[in-house]
Formats: C-alpha cells, sequence, structure tokens
C-alpha cells in the first residue's frame, strides 16, 4: 500500500465542471429525441390528412352569384351559367357608367382623326360615284357614235389607195415579234401578234363578276378545266370572243379628228377591209372606256375597305369590352384635353 500522504484527491472545481459537461450530453440528447418524436408526429398526420382528402370529397363552397345559396359545380365558382352572367351584368352596370363619362369629358385624338378620316373617305366615294356615272355617259355616246359611223355610206378614196401603194415599200418592225414587216399592214399583224401571245396566258377567277348597273365589262366565261371564270375586259378577251368577220360594203365609220384631239364631226367612209389606218378603232375604244369603269369600281371598293376598317376601329374604341378593359388616369381635373401641346 502507498503512503496516504502522497494519494492526490482530485480538485473539486474539476469534477463540477465534469458534471455539467455530462448534463449537457444528456440533455442534447433527450432534446433529439423530442425532435425526432415529434418529426414522426407531424409525418403521420400528414399522411392521415391525405389519405383522409382522398378518400373524403372535398370540401363545398358556395355560389359567387348574387343571392344564391346552392353549392358550386366542381372546378367552377358558380353553380350554373345564369348565375356567372347575373354577376358579370351586375358588375357592368356598376363600372361601366363611370367609365362611359370618363370617356365623354376627356376628347379622344384618335376618335377625331376617324371623323376627318370618314369625312375625306366620303368626298372620296363621291367623287368616284359622279367619275362612274360620267363613264356610263361615255359608254353610251360611244355606242351611239358607232352606230352613226356604220350608217356612213361607203367612199373609195383614190388619195388614199396611192398613199397606201407608197407606204407598202416602207418597213417597220413588229413590237411583239421583232418581224419586219410591211408599214400600211404593221397595225394588222401587230394585232394578231398580240392576240397569239395573249391567249396564253389566264387570267380567272373562282365567281362570276356581279356589279349592278354595269354592263359588258369582264368576259366570265367558265372554263370546266381550270373551274374558274376568265377575267379579262371582254371586248378585248382573245380566248373566248373573235371579231366578227368584214364585208366588202362594210364601212369604217371612224370619227376623224384635227389636231388629234379636235373632233371634226365627219367618219372614215372607206372599205373597213381596206381602211388600215383605223384597223380595230372600236374594240379600242370600247376597251378604253371598260378599263376605266373598271379602275374607278376598283377605287369604290378599296374606299369601302378603308371605311369598314375605320369604322370597326371607331366602335372597338368605344365598346363595351374597351372601356371595361382600359382607363385614362386624369391626374389634372382643369385640364379637360390631355393630348400634348408643343409649346410656342
Amino acid at each position: 500500500m502507498s503512503d496516504p500522504e502522497e494519494t492526490q484527491l482530485p480538485d473539486p472545481a474539476l469534477q463540477k465542471a465534469a458534471v455539467n459537461v455530462k448534463k449537457k450530453k444528456l440533455d442534447e440528447k433527450v432534446e433529439c429525441k423530442k425532435e425526432k418524436k415529434q418529426q414522426r408526429k407531424a409525418m403521420a398526420k400528414h399522411k392521415h390528412l391525405e389519405k383522409t382528402a382522398a378518400e373524403d370529397p372535398p370540401s363545398v363552397q358556395q355560389c359567387l352569384g348574387p343571392g344564391c345559396v346552392y353549392p358550386t359545380r366542381p372546378g367552377s365558382k358558380y353553380c350554373s351559367d345564369d348565375c356567372g352572367m347575373k354577376l358579370a351584368a351586375e358588375r357592368i352596370c356598376h363600372i361601366l357608367p363611370q367609365r362611359v363619362q370618363q370617356w365623354q369629358k376627356s376628347p379622344c385624338i384618335a376618335e377625331e382623326h376617324g371623323k376627318k378620316m370618314l369625312e375625306r373617305i366620303h368626298r372620296e366615294q363621291q367623287d368616284a360615284h359622279t367619275r362612274l356615272k360620267d363613264m356610263e355617259c361615255h359608254f353610251q355616246e360611244l355606242e351611239a357614235i358607232i352606230l352613226r359611223g356604220k350608217q356612213q355610206p361607203v367612199c373609195e378614196d383614190e388619195e388614199t389607195k396611192r398613199s397606201n401603194r407608197n407606204n407598202a415599200h416602207m418597213q417597220t418592225f413588229c413590237v411583239s415579234c421583232g418581224q419586219s414587216i410591211s408599214l400600211h399592214v404593221a397595225l394588222r399583224h401587230m394585232e394578231h401578234c398580240f392576240v397569239k401571245y395573249e391567249r396564253k396566258w389566264s387570267f380567272g377567277s373562282l365567281y362570276p363578276t356581279c356589279i349592278e348597273g354595269a354592263t359588258r365589262l369582264f368576259c366570265d366565261v367558265y372554263d370546266p378545266k381550270s373551274k374558274r371564270y376568265c377575267k379579262r375586259l371582254q371586248v378585248l378577251c382573245p380566248e373566248h370572243s373573235r371579231d366578227p368577220k368584214v364585208s366588202d360594203d362594210e364601212v369604217c365609220g371612224c370619227p376623224l379628228v384635227h389636231n388629234v384631239f379636235e373632233v371634226t364631226g365627219n367618219f372614215c367612209r372607206l372599205p373597213k377591209s381596206v381602211c388600215n389606218l383605223h384597223y380595230c378603232w372600236e374594240k379600242l375604244r370600247r376597251a378604253e372606256v371598260d378599263l376605266e369603269r373598271v379602275r374607278t369600281l376598283s377605287k369604290l371598293e378599296e374606299l369601302l375597305e378603308q371605311e369598314h376598317k375605320v369604322r370597326t376601329a371607331m366602335t372597338n374604341r368605344a365598346g363595351l369590352l374597351a372601356l371595361m378593359l382600359h382607363q385614362t388616369t386624369q391626374h389634372d381635373p382643369l385640364t379637360a384635353d390631355l393630348r400634348s401641346k408643343v409649346e410656342s
């Protein structure tokens, strides 16, 4: 045995510190066990709620319709379409009058521009209608001139025959095929070349032309192969219309002019088969009038489309949907015109 004096006792402070450390570790273990237990309980409760929600039907909500006490339909806020329409109508009656007053108080620059555009379109439409009436009158006058020219007696002119003999030695080139031809038959050759090349092209539409008050505009012959209606001018269509045969006693009947534009009132009385100066003059004059009528009608159609677009924009701008979705905030109550003005 060792000497009792040599045995060293531990320090009380160290013993107390060691005891505190052990207590701390025990407390931490207890808290960790409590947290794990709580987590297990929460997981079990969550699983139980999910199982209950899967087994039981969802909670029923009341319909949002005004004065309705019935439950809602699955996936909807209303019990029926009527309740939704009633609520929407009440909202419109409550919000719309304020928006209309606000719209009337502050002027809209787009509305003013739309009114000016409508005025311009109406003026152009009136001008186009006046132009179309003038062209219809011109159409009737031309038919009367052609009829009066055909009633003229035939008279062969020796000077014309002599000039035709002199022009027989002069040559020119065809604008279509480039062939060198005699000058006195140049118009006939160029017309035949034009017809030959024009037949190779097709101008068609799925629908026939229906224009009220218009006569003799488009060919409108139905082609069963392409299932389309021909849209060439009727007087110039080389595919579906042929020039009538000219008899020997038929007069040319072209109205003569002086200085290109001055009408003399006389008619060319040479036989039509001999006159090379006025070849196909009726067809060309009719085509000129018909083409001008077609241009005027196209202009009227464009103006109608423009008017429809402007009116649609003006209607949508002050419509129910636009007034309900958009709102102008007027910060200064004294300023009625909200347009930005350039300061001088």
